[in-house]
């Protein structure tokens, strides 16, 4: 969601079994017969008669538990490794799990969860994500966070980790999953001078995210992604990553559309996907689409792109005030029956109303609990509003997305 591009260009109005195996422990098995003597040879140093040779009770005794040792131990490794692995949100038969179970959510974006408080001029006033965790009630079990380089970086331009540590950290402790959408189409916190400098068009995808450092931040976008899929690749609180926030490739903001920019989006979530999965092959990976008809992603060059290996799950974005969204080419209803052939999993990434388009917070809620039940029986994974914003920032807002405590909506999450 970008709260400052044309209405005309967005679109909105327009209206992972885990392809990599859970690991299996691998204690070290060293020598086989290390300390365990071979049927009928004498212990090196031990007499081989009386009650302590290879054949006395003594010895046999001492050998069954040494196995039985060893056993446990197995065991114990084998149970640690797999604890660890059923903590990572994965895929399995085209559906999400978790725990080895499906896991099925409803989540709410908070995209501002990670700003810098000392810069608020970066990305707006940061949401404390403890704090709004007390509020969402038992519907939210994601939330969707931006992880951009420049909500990283100091406004000196040297690379801080402070507020990105701190809403992982958050998140952990009060048992929420993390979606970490690392980069965006629009200028939005990405710090940009205008909506029209920070768009990303076809060049970008092309090479301009491997050759240039957006303003006053220290990596381009290839190098950011590197650190940060780094710095957290063994931190299950992370549920996926997603490369882009609305991808799309028009010539300009509000620009036309090349015949190859479907190829050069699939290209850089290739380039893009592999360099993920090299640094983190536990953790799923997206696209981030709005998946409605924007440019490179129209009818069937959204399936090509969410063909692409490296990708694990699809995304889509709601903006519509029907039950559900869109066409015969790129409406919800396409687009899950596209991804259940491919096998991946599909999420509504935003689902945005606007109370003033539909009577009030109270048939907001109501249109929500319809989209999520047609979502949901559509085959959607999970399901995220847009968007939280706290009290303090003046909670729910009648004439715009935002949700507050105390929203209706929140009980359309919890009653689903």
């Amino acid at each position: 969601m970008s709260d400052i591009r044309p209405e005309a260009d967005s679109g909105r109005h327009r209206r992972f079994r885990a392809r990599f195996p859970v690991r299996e422990a691998r204690p070290d098995r060293g020598d086989p017969g290390r300390g365990i003597p071979a049927r009928g040879v004498p212990a090196r140093g031990v007499p081989a008669r009386g009650g302590y040779g290879c054949g006395g009770p003594g010895r046999r005794a001492a050998r069954r538990l040494l196995l039985v040792g060893v056993l446990l131990a197995v065991i114990g490794l084998a149970g640690g490794a797999s604890g660890e692995e059923n903590a990572f949100v994965a895929v399995s038969d085209g559906r999400l799990v978790l725990g080895g179970s499906p896991f099925v959510f409803t989540g709410m974006n908070v995209w501002n969860a990670a700003a810098p408080g000392a810069a608020p001029q970066f990305c707006g006033g940061p949401t404390d994500l403890s704090s709004a965790a007390g509020q969402f009630g038992s519907g939210v079990q994601v939330a969707r966070v931006w992880f951009f380089q420049r909500l990283a970086t100091s406004p000196g331009g040297a690379r801080d980790w402070t507020a990105l540590d701190a809403a992982v950290r958050a998140a952990g402790t009060r048992g929420l999953k993390v979606i970490a959408v690392l980069g965006n189409q629009w200028a939005d916190c990405e710090g940009y001078s205008s909506a029209a400098d920070g768009y990303k068009n076809e060049d970008w995808y092309r090479d301009g995210y491997r050759t240039a450092a957006p303003p006053g931040q220290p990596a381009t976008y290839e190098q950011w992604v590197r650190e940060v899929v780094s710095r957290y690749r063994e931190d299950p609180t992370i549920m996926m990553w997603q490369l882009v926030n609305e991808p799309e490739d028009a010539s300009s903001l509000g620009g036309s559309c090349s015949p190859g920019a479907g190829a050069a989006l699939r290209s850089f979530a290739r380039a893009m996907g592999q360099e993920v999965k090299a640094i983190d092959p536990r953790h799923l990976l997206g696209m981030g689409t709005i998946g409605t008809g924007q440019c490179g992603t129209s009818d069937q060059d959204y399936v090509q792109l969410n063909a692409v290996p490296y990708l694990d799950v699809a995304d889509y974005h709601d903006y519509s005030l029907e039950p559900v969204s869109g066409d015969r080419w790129n409406g919800l209803a396409a687009r899950a029956r596209e991804m259940a052939t491919l096998g991946k999993p599909l999420i509504v990434g935003e689902i945005g109303i606007v109370p003033d388009q539909v009577g009030g917070t109270d048939a907001r809620a109501a249109l929500i609990s319809l989209k999520i039940f047609a979502d949901l029986r559509l085959g959607a994974a999970g399901i995220l509003l847009w968007a939280w914003r706290p009290a303090e920032f003046g909670g729910t807002n009648p004439s715009g997305y935002d949700i507050g405590p105390g929203d209706p909506a929140l009980g359309a999450l919890a009653d689903r």
